[in-house]
């Protein structure tokens, strides 16, 4: 038995509020946004048209709101559907026949009406944080149900637990899965118990894409922005009053704080802008990764507490003798690989050790055996209490660091995971990097037959391009330039991001496909 999805009228009020929310957006496909983006914005992909849209978002409202069943919508859809038909020639005639017409609407009703439960869902258990401290999932079991998602059902862990930062449902069109709350009584009753994550908190595999997000944590900042936005509008208001737009001389009072404030506007301030702006740039280009720090790691006082931590969230062991490294510094070591493992799930290690020679700053240990994740092994000599400071040879980035050695090993870690993806042996790991190196170059106006060329390309990344060193070290080193230094990175390594990015994407996209 299917499950029913129309809400019965004023059931739901904070669904209703969570739609109202949400700002009308224009888009041709259905990815055109990314995953909690959809928390913001309402979409219709191929409603182009402003009223197109408009039409279809007041039917949902009226569903969510009223209570409206499939066919009820369904009815509505296909009077919008032969509207702009008749008035709009450019509008999709698929919407009118009855098989396509009946999917997209189901699609359209269907995803609305459980992500506004699913954000009802969040809003009712956030409101009581001491009531509602852990979460189930279910899986309705239903005959069209995910194998992968029918594994999942009945997991219950706290609700702050990373797990759900990916896998709060729903997790894909078509997915009726739940996040049911679990009050503290019922668990110190026995009524619940935990359980372990089914999966690894960043493994997306079993995802549908751009569905990877928690609803209830993007529905909290949205909220939280709101809520700042209506703040810094009321002190606006208070000091000012209303604002005429026509007035075109400045009060006093407004001269004087604006004066106050350009004074303050160093050099320094001025650049740290530009560099977040063009930051922003980069990213939105493909040029540079969108770095996200975990900084939660910061807070952890003691080694064995943040190493749990740490195991908990990415699922590597971390060697007890570096209980006696100096934790700031092991703190480092741990962002830069959370914060790559955060754009590169798919590239894992089994453990963060000490380095037996203490000869490197680190190493990165391989397996000749296929699918095996990658060890990042680091010494006392550079990550000790008593380190040898950071020097700029040439033979890394500039801003050299230890978050930037961390960078470095799992660029290792990510272009041999690729390489281990496409199916390659170790020994082509070398021809992978390449590979990559040389597209990069290419789509930089290098000509890749001329080897001094080439080599003058690497170097623009770091003295590890001299002929003596592998295609491995430059891609590394590109990865830890772009992640540590983003915009003000080389031109050079953006290129061997970008083309790194963009075959792990296709890799990514046949393994979908397959």
């Amino acid at each position: 038995m299917a499950k029913k999805l129309a809400f019965k009228q004023g059931a739901y009020k904070e669904a209703v509020d969570y739609f109202k929310q949400k700002i009308n957006l224009p888009t041709r496909r259905w990815n055109d946004l990314e995953g909690a983006m959809h928390t913001r914005a309402f979409t219709v992909a191929g409603a182009m048209r402003a009223d197109i849209l408009l039409d279809f978002r007041k039917a949902v409202d009226r569903a969510i709101e009223k209570g409206d069943s499939l066919q009820d919508f369904r009815n509505n859809f296909y009077d919008i559907a032969k509207k702009w038909r008749a008035a709009d020639p450019s509008f999709d005639a698929k919407m009118e026949k009855p098989k396509y017409g009946a999917w997209r609407s189901k699609v359209i009703y269907q995803t609305n009406m459980v992500t506004a439960a699913a954000a009802a869902q969040e809003r009712q258990a956030r409101a009581m944080p001491d009531v509602f401290t852990h979460a189930k999932y279910i899986c309705q079991m239903l005959p069209g149900s995910r194998d992968e998602h029918k594994a999942w059902n009945g997991t219950v862990l706290p609700v702050n637990d990373p797990w759900w930062e990916k896998h709060s449902p729903p997790n894909g069109f078509g997915c009726l899965c739940e996040k049911e709350f679990i009050s503290k009584y019922e668990m110190d009753a026995g009524m619940e118990k935990q359980t372990k994550a089914p999966t690894a908190p960043n493994d997306t595999t079993n995802i549908g894409e751009k569905w990877d997000y928690s609803i209830g944590d993007a529905d909290a900042e949205n909220q939280r922005l709101n809520d700042q936005l209506k703040e810094k509008l009321k002190k606006v208001s208070d000091l000012y009053g209303n604002i005429n737009e026509n007035d075109t001389v400045l009060s006093p009072k407004v001269k004087k704080i604006a004066d106050k404030r350009r004074e303050k506007r160093t050099p320094s301030i001025i650049q740290g802008i530009r560099d977040r702006w063009n930051d922003r740039k980069d990213e939105r280009a493909g040029n540079i990764p969108k770095v996200k720090t975990d900084k939660k790691i910061d807070s952890f006082k003691k080694p064995a507490e943040l190493f749990e931590y740490m195991e908990n969230k990415r699922g590597f062991k971390i060697d007890e003798r570096l209980k006696k490294f100096d934790l700031g510094h092991v703190k480092e070591v741990l962002k830069g690989i959370d914060s790559v493992m955060t754009v590169f799930p798919e590239a894992k290690i089994d453990i963060l050790g000490t380095d037996p020679k203490d000869k490197n700053r680190a190493i990165t240990r391989h397996y000749k055996i296929p699918n095996t994740p990658f060890s990042i092994l680091i010494n006392k000599k550079y990550f000790g209490k008593n380190s040898v400071p950071y020097t700029d040879d040439g033979f890394h980035p500039k801003n050299g660091c230890h978050r930037a050695t961390a960078y470095h090993e799992m660029g290792h870690v990510v272009q041999c995971t690729l390489a281990q993806m496409e199916m390659y042996k170790y020994d082509n790991f070398e021809l992978v990097a390449k590979q990559i190196v040389n597209k990069a170059a290419q789509d930089s106006g290098v000509e890749i037959s001329d080897y001094n060329k080439v080599l003058k390309f690497r170097a623009g990344i770091s003295r590890y391009a001299d002929e003596k060193y592998s295609c491995k070290e430059t891609v590394a080193e590109a990865v830890s330039d772009v992640f540590n230094n983003r915009s003000n990175a080389a031109a050079e390594s953006k290129a061997v991001y970008k083309a790194l990015m963009e075959r792990m994407n296709n890799v990514r996209k046949n393994k979908r496909n397959n």
